[in-house]
């Protein structure tokens, strides 16, 4: 009578692939109203600061457009010695700023333009990702597990070892054309409000996934 819930199709064909079950899908909830937030959009963020989270990627692109702002914030936190050694880095970026982790994630994304998502972790989703489109930041992320579905059409995703000009392409292309970055907002904005990330729709699915159980225990 098991019945079994993944939080992406990602997830979903791994669990498929390891043990043959199939899972309904519930994506993470995302409290739109924690998040929303009208942006200044002056910066690149990156957030999470671990080589897993694509730390490496995001210097390279950093070097690549001096001219382009970028915000490194910590979220899982990081050693005095780690964000130390990080901070002696960074310092001959002078467009990099380094931010420590905060609870309030609308300070963040009330500065961002563009997030960068780069990781080369198979993300079962790409939580940063849905918190910034509720505001209409568009992405530009890895194509690592279920980034692709977070991401979805507001932003572009890329081979994590596609060519450094790809990206810096890419993010160029995102920072300075401005009709294609409208778009992509305004993608990535209806692309947070659709219904498989509301709480209703998801409270449905999953009851919908305890009837089912029930009734076949009974």
């Amino acid at each position: 009578a098991a019945r079994y819930i993944a939080n992406s199709a990602f997830t979903a064909r791994a669990y498929a692939s390891a043990y043959g079950i199939e899972s309904a899908i519930i994506p993470p909830t995302i409290a739109f109203e924690k998040y929303a937030t009208e942006s200044t959009r002056e910066t690149v963020t990156y957030i999470n600061l671990y080589p897993e989270k694509g730390l490496e990627k995001a210097i390279e692109l950093a070097t690549a457009c001096p001219d382009v702002p970028f915000l490194f914030v910590e979220s899982w936190k990081l050693s005095p010695e780690a964000f130390a050694a990080l901070e002696a880095r960074l310092k001959p970026l002078r467009n990099v700023r380094l931010h420590r982790r905060t609870d309030d994630m609308r300070s963040i994304y009330g500065q961002t333009r563009l997030l960068l998502a780069p990781s080369r972790w198979a993300e079962a989703w790409g939580r940063v990702a849905s918190e910034a489109q509720c505001s209409g930041i568009p992405v530009l992320a890895s194509s690592q597990g279920g980034l692709p579905e977070a991401v979805g059409p507001g932003g572009v995703c890329l081979d994590y070892d596609a060519p450094l000009e790809t990206w810096v392409r890419a993010l160029r292309g995102l920072w300075d054309d401005a009709a294609a970055y409208a778009a992509l907002s305004a993608a990535a904005l209806a692309h947070a409000r659709r219904p498989q990330l509301q709480a209703a729709t998801q409270f449905r699915t999953f009851m919908s996934v305890l009837e089912a159980a029930a009734a076949e225990a009974r």
